[in-house]
């Protein structure tokens, strides 16, 4: 390319030479030398209007043959257009596939801008969503889908970059239509709103909490004669050799009870779609009831059993479902560890939210259990399922309850362990869920386990600790 300019601008300077020349043979090389420089600038002005038409053109013919740098100027603008009309055949082949893909899935596919703008959907979208034609393109998804649930899920999103977060709803075509509905950001500023008909699964987890519940239910009653029956024989002074079996019967009734009413509690936990209003609770105070009973459960085993009380903040709940799950955490840590094991309970709050962690210095869990913990019944290992002074055992439910009370109030069960470490159970709550009470400056300091019934937690960052 440097040659070919060179050579042309030897060119120039012929012509404007032979011009300048041909003006003094004239007696005018002012005029000749301004002849030259006009033809050789008309010439160029030519190129580049030739250069300018072709590349305006939407159908680009042929660029006309040149010599020199301009010819070699064509010669490149011409490769790279065919270039790019191959590379534009390929992506248009791709995205052609792409949305033949999408378009045969069952499930709703909409492509938003940044502004939350419909910009494409499938077949899929028009049947579950409502979503007509080309009329629905370009405008805000907000308005083709009004439910309020949806609405708040987008206006969160905007804010949060969660694609895990889904949102359930019915269908706005057939109210029987229960969708579950996800928003996955892709590309530059683009998202794909992905929903899917699960009608059929919440009907099949509907059945199967109505099982549990209804089979919990009628266990109650032939369980409550047979107990009763039990403390009348164990009442009427039996012979030596049917104490032990009389007492073994007991046990283990005592136990399907707490697993029938556990079962029942787990089950309104997953049904209750209308969960009561919250009210301000002092887990101060409440840890510290927990606490006192967890020590009369240590019993002989003399855990050591230390409450951390880091804030005086209390939180919006509902009390009696944080009392199950704070509980469950507590007695799990005292099952689940040798005899005058450390057991750490802090109330702290952090940039984060607001937290209960329940901490101990047992044998810790494997890794690969971690993720299962929180299921039905899960059992990391039959040894740890030990039998406590009173002759009890865990449920297996309590970790399940755990999770399903954390997600009716926005927060989160998040479990660290490591062999021989011990293992550590955080309740994660958002901070909105927080509340500090007013107390007159005067008022004492209320240490969890001493407060009255009417008592509440001193605001700011205050720190008590209950050792046993």
């Amino acid at each position: 390319m440097r040659s070919l300019w060179l050579h042309t601008l030897v060119h120039i300077i012929g012509l404007l030479a032979v011009a300048t020349g041909l003006g003094l043979w004239l007696g005018q090389p002012l005029l000749g030398f301004a002849s030259g420089a006009a033809v050789a600038l008309t010439w160029q002005i030519s190129q580049l209007r030739r250069l300018e038409h072709w590349l305006l053109q939407k159908d680009k013919e042929p660029l006309p043959p040149a010599s020199g740098a301009w010819g070699a100027i064509y010669r490149q603008f011409g490769r790279m257009y065919r270039r790019g009309r191959k590379r534009k055949r390929k992506l248009s082949q791709i995205l052609k596939q792409f949305q033949k893909a999408i378009a045969a899935l069952p499930d709703a596919a909409v492509i938003l801008n940044d502004e939350g703008q419909t910009l494409w959907f499938n077949q899929a979208a028009a049947r579950l969503l409502g979503l007509t034609g080309s009329q629905d393109i370009g405008l805000p998804i907000t308005q083709l889908l009004r439910h309020p649930r949806f609405v708040a899920f987008i206006t969160e999103r905007s804010d949060v970059d969660n694609p895990a977060a889904v949102v359930h709803f019915p269908s706005p075509v057939d109210a029987n239509t229960t969708l579950e509905l996800r928003l996955v950001p892709y590309g530059k500023k683009q998202q794909l709103l992905l929903a899917a008909d699960i009608s059929e699964l919440r009907r099949l987890e509907q059945m199967r909490r109505d099982f549990v519940a209804n089979a919990s239910h009628e266990l109650r009653t032939p369980l409550t004669v047979i107990v009763g029956y039990l403390e009348s024989l164990q009442d009427s002074n039996p012979p030596e050799y049917w104490q032990q079996p009389l007492q073994t019967i007991r046990q283990q009734s005592g136990r399907m009870t707490r697993i029938i009413e556990d079962l029942l509690l787990l089950s309104r936990l997953e049904s209750d779609s209308d969960p009561p209003a919250t009210k301000p609770v002092n887990i101060g105070r409440m840890l510290g009831e927990i606490v006192e009973d967890a020590r009369a459960l240590s019993a002989e085993q003399q855990h050591q059993i230390e409450l951390q009380l880091e804030t005086g903040s209390g939180l919006h709940g509902i009390a009696e479902e944080l009392h199950s799950a704070f509980a469950n955490l507590i007695f799990n840590a005292v099952r689940h560890t040798p005899a005058g094991s450390r057991v750490t309970i802090r109330w702290y709050t952090d940039q984060v939210g607001i937290h209960v962690a329940v901490a101990d210095d047992g044998p810790g869990i494997p890794a690969q259990h971690l993720p299962r913990l929180t299921e039905r019944f899960y059992r990391v290992e039959r040894s740890r399922q030990r039998v406590t002074q009173d002759g009890q055992r865990g449920t297996g439910l309590g970790l399940a309850i755990v999770k399903h009370v954390m997600q009716r109030h926005g927060g989160q069960l998040r479990i660290e362990s490591e062999i021989g470490e011990g293992s550590c159970f955080y309740c994660d709550f958002p901070a909105a869920r927080e509340y500090r009470p007013v107390v007159p400056a005067s008022s004492p300091l209320v240490v969890a386990g001493a407060a009255n019934e009417e008592s509440e937690p001193a605001d700011g960052e205050t720190a008590a600790k209950l050792t046993g």
